[in-house]
């Protein structure tokens, strides 16, 4: 995970644009069934992808877990496990 790239979904979820809402769609259908992805406690925001709100990827290699609210929508992030 590269602080840059959850810095560019973080931008990508605030102004949902429709590029990066259509990635964050076809990523999405990737996580939704996703073992590692797991809901967290510190993260949460209302997403327009309701089944990503509040949820982590316990993959990412961040200490933190990224959330997949920001990382779905992020240009350059990939998934850990080569999802997507």
């Amino acid at each position: 995970m590269n602080i840059n790239n959850i810095l560019n979904g973080w931008k990508n979820f605030m102004d949902k644009s429709e590029v990066s809402e259509q990635l964050a769609v076809d990523r999405a259908v990737h996580c939704l069934d996703c073992e590692f992805k797991e809901k967290g406690a510190l993260m949460y925001f209302k997403d327009t992808i309701k089944e990503m709100e509040g949820y982590k990827c316990t993959k990412c290699p961040s200490l933190i877990k990224c959330p997949l609210s920001a990382k779905i929508r992020s240009n350059n992030e990939k998934c850990p496990i080569g999802k997507w």
